[in-house]
């Protein structure tokens, strides 16, 4: 009897420890499985992204100066150029909308600082100077200062250039290296244009400005060329007021984004081919 209880007892413990191990290993199954679901979905789930703020919610106000091409100019009735397609990349990764306005030059700078715009993107060359008025972001783009002449001009250095006349305009590093150059006279203009309609005119005999500009003008203006170009290694910036640290950081993060998923190789290519 006791051996026959015994038994009985060894068959019950037997198939609860069955069970058991049957509901043990379910219960893990499904809680793997749930884990795993849960894992892809948060793969797959968009991170949403909370646009940094600015002076109209929802909206990147951006100053600019058209008429630097290839950088940002006026094709009929838009403005275009690398400096454009830049910026609606940094307001697409921001989940914004772009405002890009038209401004002269001189009236840029102070009126980012009053916050009449939230970032300035104008070929601006990062200074000293201007890093006491202004926030910058990370470079994104270098340039030299080319001296653009007539075809006809046998001048290929800055010694050549005593006794020339050259126009710039005002307030760019090319105005500050063409002071440099010994015996140039400097003729200074608010708009770009106006200084190479003098040089096809003959009125002036070079134009200094940022490489890209000279070039771009050299190419579609036929009896232009760049004579020569003088190395500054300057590095473009996107401007800022003082008092938005937000958005710097914010831009920062696009412009170094756009870099890293090779939309920036894809704009400069547009622009300039293939580097």
């Amino acid at each position: 009897m006791r051996n026959k209880s015994l038994l009985i007892i060894g068959v019950f413990l037997l198939f609860t420890t069955l069970l058991l191990s049957s509901c043990a290993k379910q219960v893990t199954t499904e809680t793997e499985e749930t884990t795993a679901q849960e894992t892809k979905a948060e793969e797959t789930k968009e991170v949403e992204i909370v646009p940094p703020p600015t002076i109209k919610p929802g909206v990147l106000t951006v100053g600019s100066d058209a008429t630097w091409p290839p950088m940002e100019f006026v094709e009929g009735d838009k403005i275009v150029g690398f400096d454009v397609d830049m910026a609606q990349a940094i307001a697409d990764k921001l989940n914004l909308e772009l405002d890009y306005q038209n401004t002269a030059w001189d009236g840029l700078f102070p009126a980012l600082i009053a916050h009449k715009f939230d970032i300035a993107i104008s070929s601006i060359t990062i200074t000293d100077e201007r890093k006491q008025e202004m926030d910058f972001s990370i470079p994104y783009y270098k340039t030299d200062q080319a001296v653009t002449m007539r075809d006809d001009a046998l001048v290929d250095s800055t010694e050549k250039m005593d006794g020339k006349k050259a126009g710039v305009q005002i307030g760019t590093t090319g105005e500050l290296a063409a002071k440099e150059i010994k015996g140039l006279t400097v003729n200074t203009y608010d708009d770009i244009l106006l200084a190479f309609e003098d040089l096809k005119a003959g009125r002036t005999d070079a134009v200094i400005c940022d490489s890209y500009v000279g070039y771009s003008y050299a190419k579609s203006n036929k009896g232009l060329k760049v004579a020569f170009v003088i190395t500054t290694n300057e590095e473009l910036g996107i401007a800022f007021a003082k008092d938005t640290p937000e958005l710097l950081k914010a831009v920062n993060g696009a412009l170094q984004s756009l870099s890293d998923d090779g939309t920036y190789d894809t704009i400069y290519a547009q622009w300039f081919g293939e580097k």
